[in-house]
């Protein structure tokens, strides 16, 4: 089965981009990673090897992931 679905491409290039809501960056991560059995540092390895949004892609991704994970934890 292809995981880069178009929806993980669009996916990938929101939250690249740092266009998603906290709730979406979740839905997403949960949906295209965490399900598959995937974490944070796969989200890295598919901005660097997948697409051409650069190290700046990868630093808000990973920003996001990490702060809407951290927001559901303490609230």
């Amino acid at each position: 089965m292809n995981r880069y679905t178009d929806e993980m491409k669009l996916y990938l290039f929101d939250i690249a981009h740092g266009n998603l809501s906290e709730e979406n960056v979740l839905k997403g991560f949960i949906q295209h990673y965490v399900l598959q059995g995937e974490a944070v540092d796969k989200v890295v390895d598919d901005i660097v090897y997948h697409t051409n949004y650069g190290q700046q892609g990868v630093i808000i991704a990973k920003e996001n992931i990490i702060k809407a994970l951290n927001n559901i934890i303490h609230n």
